[in-house]
């Protein structure tokens, strides 16, 4: 969300599916099974190039996919068909309606910063949700990885078309609770390309406070596909919650 951002994957979007290639639908997989199945109505907040909406799609599902990046929603449009797909900011997004589940994945929600935007994101989320609306959160684990050793160091894009490696290096602002990723991209025959993101960490006490304090209950917080509890140490954190539409009186966390 901010102006420094520069992602090569998000101006091409065919290499950020051939980077992250799902892994079978491991999270809508998860999703489902955390939700006890396919939902009538999903709204997916950060969807990316769509894939994780086409999946529920397909299962019978009429779903909304929204992302901040127009690119991303071209090529969704264009790649899936059918499905409704829309340019939005997570912060603002008002579409009048109210869906089942809500999945915020790809650690969309950590492209925020300040805790005013959180705060927004997350009434967004109330505002598309109705009591036992189902919330699903995948985002960087700041408790159980602080660093980012535990994230990819090498990535390798083989494809007819193009042929390119990175290294990405990790550095945390532990003022700020943003860990930086900076990847410098080898191309045969071209300059080599940076690009550049933060994404904010949220412990999980701190992130069941922005939860509760937009009606949210949270129902699982987890390491793993497989939804099995654990002490959270693994590197990226899964959490799933239940609107009620109870909403604390507890003042913001101002961090």
């Amino acid at each position: 969300m901010e102006a420094s951002l520069k992602n090569m994957l998000y101006d091409n979007p065919e290499l950020y599916e051939e980077i992250y290639d799902g892994a079978g639908h491991e999270i809508p997989r998860m999703c489902a099974k955390l939700f006890g199945g396919i939902p009538k109505t999903l709204l997916d907040i950060g969807c990316g190039t769509g894939r994780d909406v086409a999946y529920f799609a397909g299962q019978g599902a009429r779903c909304t996919g929204v992302d901040f990046q127009p690119g991303m929603i071209a090529y969704a449009r264009d790649r899936r068909p059918g499905v409704d797909f829309q340019t939005g900011d997570m912060r603002s997004l008002r579409l009048g309606t109210t869906f089942e589940i809500i999945p915020c994945v790809g650690w969309a929600l950590a492209n925020l910063h300040t805790p005013k935007d959180i705060d927004r994101a997350m009434a967004t989320f109330a505002a598309h949700a109705a009591p036992g609306t189902m919330l699903f959160l995948h985002l960087p684990n700041a408790i159980g990885d602080l660093d980012g050793q535990g994230l990819p160091a090498r990535f390798v894009i083989d494809t007819p078309s193009l042929q390119a490696t990175a290294s990405a290096t990790y550095r945390l602002d532990r003022r700020r609770q943003l860990l930086s990723r900076e990847r410098l991209w080898s191309l045969p025959g071209q300059p080599d390309q940076k690009d550049f993101v933060r994404f904010r960490l949220l412990f999980p006490m701190e992130l069941e406070h922005y939860l509760t304090h937009h009606g949210f209950t949270v129902t699982g917080m987890y390491d793993n596909t497989e939804a099995q509890d654990s002490d959270l140490t693994g590197p990226v954190l899964y959490v799933s919650a239940r609107f009620t539409g109870d909403v604390s009186t507890g003042a913001t966390l101002q961090v």
